[in-house]
């Protein structure tokens, strides 16, 4: 039984589409990101699994509890947004501080002046400012108790949003892009500390973004969302070397994947610049698919060497490695190789090369963007 499970989800407004029969399902203590581009449903998913919004149909679950129907506040699930939404007016010990006061004090008890006089009210408050030190501390921002968000920066406002939500000891994190508004360092620091902060809760994290490194990097399991729908829901290796939809190979990965249009000759065999790269893709001959190969499985070599002749178009130096695009015969679009840079030394834009494809590289889709299945497993014969 999972311990958080979205089963069936639809959403429309009007005539437009958001989410169509979606369904992610998260075991206890795993790390779920929700991946893509803008505008494919992921945070209206996220909203929904709040409580925030309500999907047309569909259930949610919290193990073997339907709380479909239940109140966000009684939901037992601590989201955290991308835009933090802390009360400023509030130092940081008072905004980590509200869902306990929430829970633990009564309606009397959080009213400013009578409350004073209700009985336990300063045994609770004990009890939650002990609460709110102890996660400050975990985090490492007990010397920020006293500050308000505006004297903060932004990974300190995020980090208080954070134990916001783990105070609350939650059975589910929520978090809709919570790295958005921080800058590229910062961002891969805050990474460590949202995965860290996950094993310790243990309990199952939903984290939404539209970075796919982010998603990579940190998640046990990765669904690419895109039109509303799940294309891949899977680990991070499965989705980043054996992509079942076109779309998912595309969007994960930097720099984006090659694509060549081709189409199968004899024994299902595909042809580029007369060498063959693949073979036994089902289908009969003149079949059209497209050959998908990820720019670091490529190898640059000299212009004597055996392969596939090539000619650079450009070369983008960027420190560690280096993106050559290269032009093959007969095709429409240029081929980037990652190399490093003493595979280019003494190379410039129209320098002729070999490509040499790894023989596990060649990805076969079909037009409707589906995974072909291969007769035999797919070999690449450069030295042909």
């Amino acid at each position: 039984m999972s311990a958080f499970a979205l089963r069936n989800i639809s959403k429309s407004y009007g005539a437009n589409s958001i989410l169509n029969d979606v369904s992610i399902e998260a075991e206890e203590g795993e790390f779920i990101a929700l991946v893509g581009p803008s505008g494919c449903g992921k945070s209206t998913l996220l909203r929904i699994a709040a409580g925030l919004d309500h999907g047309d149909t569909g259930s949610i679950w919290m193990g073997d509890r339907e709380i479909t129907a239940i109140h966000p506040a009684d939901r037992n699930v601590a989201m955290v947004f991308q835009s933090y939404a802390l009360y400023p007016h509030l130092t940081a010990e008072q905004n980590i501080a509200v869902p306990l006061a929430m829970r633990n004090l009564s309606t009397l008890q959080r009213m400013p002046f009578l409350g004073r006089f209700v009985s336990g009210r300063r045994t609770a408050q004990a009890g939650i400012k002990q609460q709110v030190l102890t996660t400050a501390t975990s985090l490492q921002i007990d010397h920020l108790l006293d500050r308000k968000p505006g004297q903060m920066s932004g990974g300190q406002r995020q980090r208080v949003a954070l134990a916001r939500a783990l105070v609350r000891q939650p059975g589910v994190f929520l978090m809709d892009e919570p790295l958005s508004n921080l800058d590229a360092n910062l961002r891969v620091h805050t990474r460590a500390e949202i995965v860290d902060l996950h094993r310790r809760a243990g309990v199952p994290t939903i984290y939404v973004t539209h970075d796919q490194s982010e998603a990579l990097s940190m998640a046990d399991r990765v669904a690419v969302m895109m039109g509303g729908k799940v294309l891949q829901f899977d680990s991070p290796a499965s989705i980043y070397d054996d992509p079942r939809h076109i779309e998912v190979a595309k969007f994960v990965g930097s720099p984006r994947i090659n694509i060549i249009n081709a189409i199968t000759s004899e024994n299902g065999a595909v042809i580029l610049a007369g060498k063959t790269v693949a073979e036994g893709v089902t289908g009969p001959v003149g079949t059209p698919i497209q050959l998908a190969i990820r720019p670091e499985r490529i190898k640059l070599r000299s212009a004597s060497a055996k392969g596939i002749a090539a000619t650079i178009s450009r070369l983008e130096f960027l420190g560690s490695e280096v993106l050559v695009a290269t032009h093959v015969a007969g095709t429409e679009d240029d081929l980037v190789v990652k190399a490093v840079p003493a595979d280019i030394a003494h190379l410039a834009a129209g320098a002729p090369v070999t490509l040499q494809i790894d023989k596990d590289a060649c990805l076969i889709f079909g037009q409707d963007g589906l995974r072909v299945p291969m007769r035999t497993p797919t070999r690449i014969a450069v030295d042909a």
